[in-house]
C-alpha cells in the first residue's frame, strides 16, 4: 500500500477507487507495483518510482513494457493511469487485441536482440544502415495506417466509469 507520503496516499486512494487490484510498496515508499485485473487473462501492471523530490517515474510492465516518463504531481500520475486503463478496457474487446499483444511482444524481443547485438558485436556501418532502413519502413507503415484509420471516440467508449 502506498503510505509513505501525502502524495502516496492520494495516489493510493485514487487508484483503489479506480479498481486497482493491488498496490505493493517496495523500498519504503520509493517504489510501487500497481496491478489492475481487467480480465482473467489481462492484467495491466505499473511500476511507479517516487523520487526524493516527490517526482514520479512511471512504467507499464504488463501486458508489455513501456516507459511513460516523469510526472510532477500525483494527479498527473493518476490521470495517466486512468486514461491508460480506459484505453486497455476498450482495446481488450477488439478481435485484433491478441494479435496486437503478439506484435508488442515481438517489438520487445527485437529491442532486446538489438541491444545484445550492439553490446556484444562490432556492427558494421552497412549493417546498421540495413537495420535503420527496416525500422524506417516500419515507421512509415505505422504513419500510413495512423492517417487512414478512424480514431476511437473516447467519450463514446468510456462506458466503464473509469
Amino acid at each position: 500500500m502506498i503510505t509513505s507520503s501525502f502524495s502516496g496516499d492520494l495516489i493510493n486512494a485514487s487508484l483503489r477507487q479506480m479498481g486497482a487490484a493491488s498496490i505493493k510498496e517496495i523500498r519504503n515508499g520509493i517504489l510501487y507495483i500497481i496491478k489492475f485485473e481487467l480480465t482473467e487473462e489481462l492484467n495491466v501492471i505499473y511500476v511507479l518510482d517516487v523520487t526524493k523530490r516527490d517526482k514520479f517515474f512511471l512504467q507499464r510492465v504488463s501486458p508489455y513494457p513501456m516507459s511513460h516518463g516523469r510526472f510532477s504531481s500525483p494527479s498527473e500520475v493518476v490521470q495517466f493511469i486512468r486514461d491508460d486503463i480506459h484505453k486497455f478496457t476498450n482495446a481488450k474487446n477488439s478481435h485484433n487485441f491478441p494479435k496486437f499483444l503478439l506484435m508488442a511482444d515481438e517489438v520487445t524481443r527485437f529491442s532486446h536482440a538489438a541491444e545484445l547485438l550492439f553490446l556484444e558485436h562490432n556492427v558494421s556501418k552497412s549493417d546498421l544502415e540495413r537495420i535503420s532502413d527496416c525500422m524506417q519502413q516500419a515507421m512509415n507503415v505505422l504513419k500510413d495506417i495512423h492517417e487512414h484509420s478512424p480514431k476511437i471516440d473516447s467519450a463514446k467508449s468510456n462506458k466503464t466509469g473509469i
